[in-house]
Formats: C-alpha cells, sequence, structure tokens
C-alpha cells in the first residue's frame, strides 16, 4: 500500500536538511532504478510480479519527490534565506 504524497511529507517533516536530502537522493536513485523496468518494452523483468507494480512505484516516487523538493524549498527559503525556526 502506498501512502499519499502529503502523509509521505509529514513523516518527515521534522527531519534536518541532511536527511531531506538523503532521501532526496534515495528517491532519485529508485526512479532511475525503476525507469529501466518500466521503460523496457518486454516488461520481463520479476518486480512485475510484486504488489504495487514498477508503474505505480515510479509514479508515487516521481510524486513524492516534487513534493519533497517543495518542502526543501520552503524549509531552506524559511530556515536559512530569512532565518526563522519554524514555529
Amino acid at each position: 500500500m502506498m501512502i499519499s504524497p502529503r502523509v509521505f511529507i509529514d513523516d518527515h517533516k521534522n527531519d534536518t536538511f541532511e536527511q531531506l536530502i538523503t532521501e532526496k537522493d534515495s528517491l532519485v536513485f529508485e526512479i532511475k532504478k525503476l525507469e529501466k523496468i518500466v521503460f523496457d518494452p518486454e516488461k520481463k523483468n520479476e518486480e512485475w510480479d510484486v504488489y504495487p507494480g514498477p508503474d505505480v512505484r515510479f509514479q508515487m516516487d516521481l510524486e513524492y519527490l516534487a513534493e519533497l523538493c517543495s518542502f526543501l524549498k520552503e524549509k531552506y527559503n524559511k530556515e536559512v534565506v530569512w532565518g526563522k525556526d519554524e514555529e
């Protein structure tokens, strides 16, 4: 079962910048791995036997990455650029 992108961000809202960047890198790595599987026209990889399938995981990882990048940008602007800790 996949979680929503909003819940994904809620799970990481107290992470440090280093932890968020590590999570971003992990998502990018997973997306690159899944790209090779979902764009293979033969679709013979054993990942197709897993639920949810690689196509769904690929789409959800893209959504998580988009939300994470937006969250990172907001956190960076608030805490680094403007120098305000979250209240």
